[in-house]
């Protein structure tokens, strides 16, 4: 028997990928609330190293941790 896929993942990589992001969805978010889409594009484009930047390493890494949580899946 088959079993029906689960929306909730299986694996702690799966876990952490979601809440990773969650957690780097959390500041551009708040950030555009706050401050409007001028101001956080600004943030996206000047030289300095950023919260915004960092946030979008956050949600890649999640990515990551996500495709890597599957294929570890699949594999046992």
């Amino acid at each position: 028997m088959t079993e029906k896929p689960s929306f909730f993942p299986k694996n702690v990589f799966s876990a952490f990928g979601i809440l990773f992001l969650i957690s780097g969805a959390i500041i551009p978010i708040q950030n555009l609330i706050i401050w409007g889409p001028e101001f956080v594009m600004r943030y996206f484009t000047s030289s300095d190293i950023t919260a915004e930047k960092l946030s979008l390493i956050v949600i890649a890494i999640g990515f990551i941790m996500i495709i890597y949580g599957k294929k570890k899946q699949y594999q046992i």
